[in-house]
Formats: structure tokens, C-alpha cells, sequence
């Protein structure tokens, strides 16, 4: 069986005639008569009746037909799909962003993807860690850019970058030349560090937190909600917090009011991942989406 077999059936039920059938093929009606013969003789079925004039499907040949209308009509959607992908991307995906990354990473890549894929529609969600698995599981979330995620179920991790914390001061600190930290000699009790930035810390440097414990002496925790109302928090009062890299070119230039300083050693780095589930359906959109990412992070 063929479809080319099935569109000629199709035309033979229609026109009630092998010969107009033909014509409306373009083929000659030797070759259409033998291929209907065919594909009868494959099934050891009789589609039409030829005794009768004019020619009119068996009871048989007209639940075959039916069949190949649908057939060729899903030959169709698939070809339109086949062609339509392989010149765009469109579709929509709900994406989750961590806190801590969001108010940074989102300006560097959605404008240029949604000029890129003016058919795609982002949903984005700025959640936290643990709101995000929830989402995952309950699939109302597609995919999620997350933080050396620690998650409970199955899913898919693509690496995407390595992304470098400084520390952000409101005050120059002196005994630190050339804009150079030592981590080792930092008090990280009178710092005003966002929660789940903490216990990404201590899994990375466990050694440097050890001599000084993250028990913070601000009667004030900031348990959830991205690094930027942290920053204000402290732009208006005075005080020093982490901050990813990427977050320094929102700082405000020429104002002596804030420093940035990188560290001499044991550099604590965010390790950042693209996150979707296992048998994830929307991969071409994925795969865009990952290219813009690491786009961003050579930026």
C-alpha cells in the first residue's frame, strides 16, 4: 500500500468513473486500474463494484476510503508541520528562572529571542528553588534555569555556564588593592546574604565557612525574592552582599557609591543548568533556548 494507491481510490469514488479518475490524476487508466487491483489483491479485499454503472464502492471499500480521506489528510498536517518547523520556531513554553539569576540573566537573552522567533510565546516565572520542582512535577512549568539544582526527581540538566561571584560593597575596603578579595579574611556573619544563596555556598567552599560560620548578625533573613531588593536594601543603608558577575552592568557607572571586588582564590561560582523532564516535547524550542543562553554567557 502507497499512498498514491489510496488517492486513486479516493478519485474513483469520487468521479464514479476509472477514466475521469485517471484524468484527474494525470496518469493513464491501465495504471490506475492496476494499482486499485493491487492494493485490493494485498488485502484480499474488493473496493469497488464493476459490474455497476457507474462504479460504486463495496460496503467494504467505503470504510477504506473514509480511512485513506484521513490518511492523506495526516500526510498533509505532517508535511505543513515539517515545513513550517524547519523555517521557524513557534509554539509557546513556560520557563522558570531562579531568583537569584533572574533580574540579571532575563535582559540578556528574551529580547533577542523574541525577535528571533516573533511566532514563540515565553511565559516566564521568577520562583525559588523549591517552587520550581513543584512546577516541574505538576509539568506547569516546561523548563527552569536553576543553580547547581539538588532536585528529587529525574530530569534533564544541560550545563549551560559557570557564572563568578564578587562581592558588593557600599564602602571601598582599603586592605583590598586591585579590586581583590581575599575570601579567606571576609566576615561573612555581618553580611546580609540571601538564603538560598547560602546553601549553594557552603556545598561549594565548606572549608572557608567552617572559620566562619553563615549565621548572620542582621536580625533580618531574607528568605526568598531575587538578589536586587537586597542590593537596595543596602544601596540606601550601607552593607555588603554576593552578587553574581553578570549582575555589573546594572550597578549604576561613575558612582562612587558602590565597589565590586573578585576574589583571589577559592572563587565561589554559580553553577547554572538548563532543567526540563525527561521525554521534554518542545526540543526544538529547547534547543533555541539553550543557544541563547550560552550566547549570554560568552557576553
Amino acid at each position: 500500500m502507497n499512498f498514491q494507491q489510496l488517492s486513486y481510490i479516493i478519485a474513483v469514488e469520487e468521479f464514479k468513473n476509472f477514466n475521469r479518475a485517471a484524468l484527474a490524476c494525470d496518469v493513464a487508466q491501465s495504471t490506475l486500474s492496476k494499482e486499485i487491483q493491487r492494493l485490493e489483491k494485498e488485502h484480499d479485499v474488493v473496493i469497488f463494484d464493476r459490474t455497476r454503472n457507474p462504479v460504486v464502492p463495496t460496503l467494504k471499500g467505503i470504510d477504506l476510503i473514509n480511512k485513506a480521506k484521513e490518511i492523506l489528510l495526516l500526510k498533509k498536517d505532517f508535511i505543513q508541520i515539517a515545513k513550517k518547523k524547519q523555517n521557524e520556531v513557534s509554539g509557546y513554553i513556560t520557563l522558570a528562572i531562579t531568583e537569584i539569576l533572574a533580574p540579571y540573566i532575563a535582559p540578556l537573552f528574551l529580547n533577542n529571542l523574541a525577535n528571533k522567533y516573533p511566532n514563540l510565546e515565553l511565559k516566564i516565572l521568577e520562583l525559588s528553588d523549591r517552587r520550581i520542582e513543584d512546577l516541574l512535577g505538576s509539568e506547569e512549568v516546561d523548563a527552569a534555569i536553576m543553580i547547581a539544582p539538588d532536585l528529587s526527581h529525574d530530569y534533564f540538566e544541560r550545563k549551560l555556564f559557570k557564572e563568578e561571584i564578587l562581592l558588593y560593597s557600599t564602602e571601598e575596603i582599603k586592605r583590598f588593592s586591585n579590586s581583590k578579595v581575599d575570601i579567606n579574611q571576609l566576615n561573612f556573619n555581618s553580611m546580609f546574604i540571601h538564603e538560598d544563596l547560602k546553601v549553594i555556598l557552603k556545598r561549594q567552599i565548606k572549608e572557608v565557612f567552617d572559620k566562619s560560620p553563615l549565621n548572620s548578625k542582621n536580625n533580618i533573613k531574607y528568605l526568598k525574592g531575587n538578589l536586587e531588593t537586597i542590593r537596595n536594601i543596602i544601596f540606601l543603608n550601607g552593607g555588603r552582599m554576593l552578587i553574581p558577575k553578570m549582575a555589573i552592568p546594572y550597578l549604576s557607572s561613575g558612582s562612587n557609591t558602590h565597589f565590586t571586588y573578585a576574589f583571589t582564590s577559592n572563587t565561589p561560582k554559580l553553577d547554572v543548568s538548563l532543567i526540563s523532564t525527561r521525554g521534554f516535547e518542545k526540543n526544538r524550542i529547547i534547543k533555541r533556548l539553550i543557544t541563547e543562553l550560552l550566547t549570554t554567557a560568552s557576553v
